[in-house]
């Protein structure tokens, strides 16, 4: 019994040790998603929760579990070193592949299509081939802003049509990229109605009273479609987004 509670404390002590040095990796990357990868609205709109809970399984799970599994200090100290070694080896390669995965699939920009805003990502431009475009081309607002034209020809819908074939969103179709600024008036013709929606939620009225500090008509309602959750973005007229609210029953 003392053997085993011996062992136990020096399990504990490496994983812990090992938690520590894995936490201070941890608030690196959390940093990153937080205030690089994954700023407001895109945190909430495309997953930044589901990108910690991964980076949190990835740091701070498995590479403390296998060192608690594995270490035991009764080993000679060359295979201690080498047991922790592969720990490390498999725990860093699983941090490349989470962060990757996680930086990948981070929203550059908001493209609006059709009656609503969309989160695009790196992926969607690398699917096509080609890398993020020269956003400054077509916003200059943080995070870009994009309008992008229907389609105006046959060679347009064939070219559209051949893109949506290879699973490339239609808002990521850059051939239809224009400036935002010029195409204000086109977006905020389809803003959400935000009497009706104040009408049937007293929740989100008191969320916009205090955003708007009860002067609704001062700015302008349009819808964003993300992955994870719908939103409606806040605008001033000049097209900078001033804040964004949950909207869940948004189709």
């Amino acid at each position: 019994m003392a053997a085993l509670k011996d062992k136990l404390k020096y399990k504990l002590k490496a994983t812990s040790i090992h938690l520590l040095l894995s936490l201070l990796i941890f608030v690196v990357i959390l940093y990153f998603i937080l205030f690089d990868w994954y700023p407001e609205p895109f945190f909430t709109a495309q997953g930044g929760w589901q990108g910690i809970r991964l980076m949190v399984f990835v740091d701070l799970v498995l590479g403390p579990a296998l060192t608690f599994i594995v270490f035991n200090h009764l080993k000679q100290q060359k295979e201690i070193i080498l047991d922790l070694s592969l720990i490390a080896v498999v725990q860093i390669s699983a941090l490349i592949w989470g962060g990757h995965t996680v930086y990948t699939q981070r929203p550059i920009a908001l493209v609006y299509w059709g009656n609503a805003f969309y989160t695009v990502t790196s992926d969607d431009y690398s699917a096509q081939g080609m890398d993020n475009p020269d956003f400054s081309r077509y916003s200059a607002h943080f995070p870009p802003l994009i309008y992008s034209r229907p389609i105006s020809t046959q060679e347009e819908l064939v070219l559209s049509t051949e893109l949506t074939k290879k699973l490339i969103p239609a808002y990521a179709h850059t051939s239809f990229y224009e400036n935002i600024e010029d195409n204000l008036e086109r977006i905020f013709d389809n803003e959400v109605n935000i009497e009706e929606v104040i009408a049937n939620n007293e929740e989100m009225k008191v969320q916009l009273e205090k955003i708007t500090h009860g002067d609704f008509a001062a700015y302008k309602y349009i819808t964003l479609k993300a992955k994870y959750q719908n939103m409606i973005l806040i605008m001033k007229h000049n097209g900078e987004i001033v804040d964004e609210i949950k909207a869940p029953y948004l189709n």
